[in-house]
């Protein structure tokens, strides 16, 4: 799967199981409801799956908190 801004949205989508459009490139996790810490363990899993357990090699990811900062620290993690 490639990686973009939108791939990244799908994944938060569906991992939070929220109705498509409710996540957007720009949404902050203090934005929507679903997005608490068990949700971000979802959203961390869905990545872990679709990017062959990306997050051991990752660690920001546990800290990010919009949808930006996912993609940015997959794309460092990708590029490094």
């Amino acid at each position: 799967m490639e990686l973009t801004l939108k791939t990244v949205t799908e994944l938060i989508t569906k991992a939070l199981e929220v109705e498509p459009g409710i996540i957007q490139e720009s949404t902050r996790a203090s934005e929507v409801e679903e997005w608490d810490s068990l949700g971000h363990i979802s959203i961390l899993s869905e990545i872990d799956k679709i990017f062959n357990n990306i997050t051991e090699r990752c660690p920001d990811l546990a800290s990010a908190n919009s949808v930006k900062e996912i993609y940015e620290s997959l794309c460092d993690s990708m590029n490094s």
